[in-house]
């Protein structure tokens, strides 16, 4: 369970992290760019995808 606690961590690290050198490089808020709702989107996606996998994992079912 700690591996994907973590691997949700650096999701939301990295995005974070994306956002920063997104708004750096275009000179642009990256935020107002693709709006709120995307990255919100993209970081409950992404840690669902982790935690599902991590769940079919514990079923001892591998992909």
């Amino acid at each position: 369970m700690k591996d994907a606690v973590w691997l949700s961590v650096i999701v939301v690290i990295v995005i974070v992290a994306v956002l920063g050198v997104g708004s750096f490089a275009t000179w642009r808020n990256t935020l107002r760019e693709f709006g709120y709702g995307y990255w919100l989107r993209l970081t409950v996606g992404l840690i669902a995808l982790v935690w599902i996998i991590y769940g079919i994992s514990l079923l001892g079912i591998t992909l």
